[in-house]
């Protein structure tokens, strides 16, 4: 009984080698199929991140800088927030054809130099891009000082501390005020 267990096993074993090529390493060489070199990304150049547009979530922003959403506190910054997410929209909507130029000038500069491999005229494309774009940052910098003004005002030292805090992770950094 033993011996016809062990041969049962051992054509089974035998079967499976020969059908699935185990051990074999010239048949798998041959079923793989070939690698190819994974290709470079398209450039997609964070515009809205350069110009430090931020469109807040006001309940994260409330839960991040630990206030209480249904306090008269939390009400008034709700308020402040949904006025400055609505600036900024108008604002992005009534520039959106400089905001798209721009972003598309800056994207196929750094598609070309990527094929071509000439970065030379870097520093021309980002002269123009910043000569563009300063009417735009300086809109949304008084935009941004209104809001800070007035958060800073709504918000105890320590909640403000965690609003900036808060900010820094999105990539939005308040202008400073001049005295």
């Amino acid at each position: 009984m033993k011996k016809i267990i062990l041969l049962i096993i051992l054509f089974c074993a035998f079967s499976a080698q020969a059908q699935y090529g185990y051990g074999n390493g010239r048949n798998q060489r041959q079923r793989q199929m070939p690698q190819t070199q994974p290709k470079a990304q398209d450039p997609d150049f964070p515009i809205e991140k350069y110009l430090g547009i931020v469109k807040y979530d006001i309940k994260k922003a409330a839960k991040k800088s630990s206030i209480k959403l249904s306090s008269k506190e939390g009400k008034e910054f709700s308020k402040i927030l949904t006025t400055y997410n609505k600036d900024i929209k108008d604002i992005t909507r009534i520039n959106s054809f400089l905001i798209k130029s721009t972003k598309q000038m800056v994207d196929n500069f750094q598609k070309s130099a990527m094929a071509s491999g000439d970065f030379s005229n870097q520093a021309k494309i980002r002269k123009k891009m910043i000569e563009n774009l300063l009417p735009l940052s300086t809109i949304l910098k008084e935009e941004d000082t209104k809001l800070d003004k007035s958060i800073k005002g709504l918000l105890s030292e320590k909640q403000y501390k965690k609003w900036i805090k808060y900010n820094k992770k999105l990539y939005k950094v308040f202008p400073k005020e001049t005295k």
